[in-house]
């Protein structure tokens, strides 16, 4: 409750000055871990929701700032079979694949829109762990509850409507494994893209 408290504290006093714009959204994303920054990527069928506000301010001619307080649904939410009785989680040891964890976040991205009607979308994002669950032998709490990262998108709008796609990928380590075939340790980062449809009230 403290952290979603935190968070509209955040978006709040950045509608307390100046022209604003406010609206809300929806949509979808497809999460996956990563085997470190810019490592091997594990994209199994793990769809998440996600919804929020958004916050919309120029700060130059087709220089907008564009932060938003969301709900995404994250990790691997597919549960991933034992290939056979020698399972190597039976020894300490993993794939990627078996880190079968759903994780539930509230993020703020603090992104920039660049031009307008057809634009562009870059900055960090920083969430707040609030529900993970296992669904594997994978038993390892996350080894942080704050996921920090990037996000690049683009989006178009339709009158009040706008539409946009966009990839995220942390930089937190999340969970560390040993990988099966050499026993050595890797770290993991949460990664995602996104579809999301919103409409401006303001």
């Amino acid at each position: 409750m403290k952290k979603i408290i935190l968070s509209l504290a955040i978006l709040t006093s950045c509608t307390s000055f100046g022209q604003y714009k406010l609206g809300a959204f929806t949509g979808l994303n497809y999460s996956y871990f990563t085997d470190g920054f810019g490592g091997q990527i594990l994209a199994e069928d793990s769809f998440g929701l996600q919804l929020g506000l958004v916050y919309e301010k120029e700060i130059a001619p087709k220089v907008h700032f564009r932060p938003k307080l969301m709900f995404s649904q994250q990790g691997d939410r597919t549960k991933t079979p034992s290939p056979n009785n020698f399972d190597p989680i039976i020894f300490d040891t993993f794939e990627i694949d078996q880190i079968d964890k759903k994780l539930t976040y509230i993020d703020i991205p603090l992104e920039f829109k660049f031009w307008n009607k057809i634009y562009l979308l870059a900055g960090p994002q920083i969430g707040f762990l609030i529900s993970e669950k296992e669904m594997s032998d994978f038993n390892q709490d996350a080894k942080s509850t704050i996921d920090f990262g990037f996000n690049l998108g683009t989006g178009f709008t339709l009158n009040k409507l706008f539409f946009e796609v966009g990839i995220y990928q942390g930089l937190t380590t999340i969970f560390n494994y040993n990988y099966f075939a050499t026993g050595s340790s890797v770290n993991v980062n949460n990664g995602y893209a996104r579809f999301t449809v919103g409409y401006m009230f303001k």
